[in-house]
């Protein structure tokens, strides 16, 4: 699979579908009956395989940088994600001499605190659950070409179980030493997923499994001599088995309260407490208003494992809490997707896609189609300015915090149109 160190929302294939690189190529992989007819070289993993062009790792740092770059000034996350521990200071009163000893608002409602990201969904931490182990797979060739493109493995789910929660990784036997079981460097995706009774059929291509062994196998030719690749008729070079899991949001962690010691000494509520450390008591969030603003009020509680609800209670210490410790899962979803938790709204597949080819600073690949299009969203106004050319530097270009290019020009205008605040308000 097209795969990387850098986490990335966007699937490596993904971006390489949408500028329009053969999937084979892409992943390194030729057949010897198919030889290529546009592209000669097939895309490297790792930068010192090809030191004149760019491989796979670096695309993965340009589209982490890119989603970051669009992330930090919408207000939310692309994709939905767990954001887990981030701290806020929790309601006080006005009146800094003043301490809340109800825990709740001046209506009497549960105190309430803002996340750093909006579009939030509920609280609660990412969870794994193996559905299968070594579960094989069957390759086939549905067009007759001779290439078995075609991945299909199946597993057992529960009754109801929604696909979009079905990920599929490399085993730990097939990654290097170290990786581990379930290591999300290493999940296959995008995949297919049909849930019928309690059997979840899973379909990718058969590229998306290149074991990774093979690509360190690989190095440019230092001269201009053409090289293959991964014979992708060759069943050794690819996946025989994969591991099949659910991940899924675990509502049992939400938030941490936290209380400093009073004074000198600790006073915590007459009991004494570990000197220089913090009180602490778990809890539940529940949206307040829009999901889009990311604001949620909070109260004491314990998960009852029973009822997979959480017990009221009140808190340990006699006010209001300090600090808050945060749990949550949140980000945007097009609702319109089969799967909006997975599967990037096709806008900003869009807009992450040409930023991040802008921000390749290495040629790509020779293929002239290719080549030519990420040219062209790498353009620089500012240095086309500079060059004295007719080509002149748009105003909204110029204090663009994500730089000067055509792809850069591209998000900042569609940043600005969706981020939080703006888009709530139209």
């Amino acid at each position: 699979m097209a795969r990387a160190e850098t986490l990335t929302k966007l699937p490596l294939d993904r971006w390489a579908a949408l500028i329009g690189v053969n999937p084979l190529h892409f992943n390194g992989v030729y057949m010897p009956i198919h030889p290529p007819t546009v592209c000669q070289q097939p895309w490297m993993q790792y930068p010192w395989q090809a030191v004149d062009r760019v491989g796979r790792e670096e695309v993965a740092m340009a589209i982490a940088q890119a989603e970051a770059d669009v992330e930090k000034y919408l207000g939310y996350r692309l994709l939905p994600m767990w954001e887990a521990d981030e701290w806020q200071e929790a309601t006080r009163p006005y009146r800094p001499e003043l301490v809340n000893l109800s825990g709740t608002d001046i209506r009497g409602f549960a105190s309430a605190t803002h996340l750093n990201w909006g579009h939030v969904i509920t609280g609660g931490i990412r969870a794994k659950f193996l559905l299968g182990a070594a579960v094989a797979i069957t390759y086939t060739d549905e067009d007759g070409d001779t290439y078995f493109e075609t991945a299909t493995v199946t597993a057992t789910v529960t009754a109801g179980q929604t696909p979009c929660e079905v990920r599929v990784y490399l085993r730990d036997s097939d990654t290097p030493a170290g990786a581990g079981a379930a290591d999300d460097r290493y999940e296959v995706k995008p995949i297919e997923v049909a849930v019928a009774g309690t059997t979840a059929t899973i379909k990718f291509r058969r590229e998306q499994v290149v074991l990774p062994a093979r690509y360190d196998d690989l190095v440019a030719p230092v001269d201009d001599s053409h090289m293959r690749g991964v014979d992708g008729s060759d069943n050794s070079n690819f996946a025989t088995a994969v591991d099949v899991y659910r991940v899924y949001n675990d509502p049992q962690t939400q938030v941490s309260f936290l209380w400093e010691p009073l004074g000198a000494g600790c006073g915590c509520n007459g009991t004494g407490c570990q000197l220089c450390a913090y009180s602490t008591q778990t809890g539940c969030l529940l949206i307040r208003g829009d999901p889009r603003l990311g604001i949620v009020s909070y109260r004491p509680g314990s998960w009852d494992p029973v009822t997979n609800a959480f017990t009221s209670e009140a808190y340990t210490v006699p006010r209001a809490p300090d600090i808050l410790r945060l749990y949550y899962y949140g980000g945007l979803r097009d609702k319109s997707l089969s799967c909006p938790t997975i599967v990037i709204d096709p806008q900003w597949e869009r807009v992450v896609a040409y930023y991040a080819a802008a921000l390749l600073d290495r040629p790509i690949c020779e293929c002239n189609n290719i080549h030519t299009w990420v040219q062209y969203w790498q353009q620089d106004y500012a240095k086309a300015a500079a060059d004295e050319s007719s080509q002149q530097i748009p105003e909204e270009a110029r204090d663009n915090p994500f730089g000067t290019t055509r792809g850069a020009l591209f998000a900042w205008r569609r940043v600005k149109e969706h981020a939080l605040g703006r888009a709530v308000l139209a």
